[in-house]
């Protein structure tokens, strides 16, 4: 009997991981299927952020500068966001005049009038989220000088939990990719009313007609689109992993570069020595000599940084 026990505790555990696998598995197949039509901005403008705030902790000297960017991304974020939906919530207003046909069929007037409503919801709580960003310390006083009390307000109106993350937190998760989520799905509603509205001859089986005819040219412009869009889409998720790959290698090759030996300070001395006198009395021996030197060109440090910044620049993309 006990060692039918010791059994039962010992396969116990691992009945629970599986399931925990399981259910983890499920639900990344899930954010993955929902997300779909802006899954590179829910991960770089939601996910990621948050992700690196809530990994930071208390550090400061982490947290401030992954906070400004999180507040200056989600700001361009939602302005973008209220611009696309602007356009949609339009052309489906234009298009609803449509839906009086009789012919019609019933799913197109509910994907037009679905798209007009994630339309406006999107427009609505990007302002209501551009609020939430408003009251968050600007990016002038988010430096080193910023008040503890105010980090920890910063922190806690971002993810939403002192402590550990509950409830709360995913929900706000979700608030936060919200705008974009009902814009992708706006836009996403309105293309597939349309199709199904143009379609509406061949789902119908009515008589052959002219109707027929503009159906097969926007089955076939709208199939080069839809083809092309999956192909960029393709080439933009392989581009992501290999930008990934390419900032990990540089990161590497920075930390073993800075762990290294630093130049002789002999060498460094007559380095700036050499500049020195070619700035000064301008003797292209000197010039070329500081050039030669190692440290002897500063301008490639700050060309150093400009490429590291230029690589890490994120770019707005929905």
């Amino acid at each position: 009997m006990a060692d039918q026990a010791r059994t039962q505790v010992a396969v116990a555990p691992k009945d629970i991981q599986h399931q925990r696998s399981w259910l983890t598995l499920i639900l990344k197949a899930l954010v993955a299927v929902i997300t779909a039509p802006y899954r590179r901005t829910f991960k770089l403008y939601t996910w990621a952020p948050i992700s690196a705030i809530r990994a930071a902790g208390g550090d400061r000297k982490a947290l401030i500068p992954l906070a400004r960017d999180f507040k200056v991304d989600k700001y361009a974020e939602l302005q973008s966001v209220q611009v696309a939906a602007s356009f949609c919530t339009g052309a489906t207003l234009s298009t609803l005049p449509w839906s009086r046909d009789q012919n019609t069929i019933w799913v197109a007037d509910a994907l037009w009038f679905s798209s007009l409503a994630c339309a406006i919801w999107a427009v609505i709580t990007s302002i209501q989220m551009k609020s939430i960003l408003d009251d968050l310390p600007s990016k002038e006083q988010m430096n080193s000088m910023l008040p503890e009390y105010e980090i920890k307000r910063m922190r806690r109106t971002i993810l939403r939990y002192k402590k550990t993350p509950g409830i709360e937190h995913w929900i706000m998760l979700f608030i936060w990719q919200f705008p974009s989520m009902t814009m992708s799905y706006a836009w996403a509603t309105f293309i597939a009313a349309l199709t199904m509205y143009i379609c509406t001859p061949f789902i119908e089986h009515n008589r052959w007609g002219r109707s027929h005819k503009i159906a097969i040219v926007y089955l076939a412009v709208g199939g080069m689109g839809l083809i092309t869009y999956i192909l960029s889409s393709v080439f933009v998720y392989v581009g992501e992993k290999d930008f990934e790959r390419s900032v990990a290698n540089t990161r590497v090759n920075t930390d073993e570069a800075e762990a290294g030996i630093s130049p002789h300070p002999t060498r460094q001395a007559e380095a700036r020595s050499a500049q020195q006198g070619a700035t000064k009395a301008g003797d292209p021996i000197q010039t070329a000599r500081a050039r030669v030197l190692p440290g002897g060109d500063p301008s490639n440090e700050s060309r150093k940084e400009s490429d590291r910044s230029g690589r890490s620049k994120r770019q707005l993309l929905i």
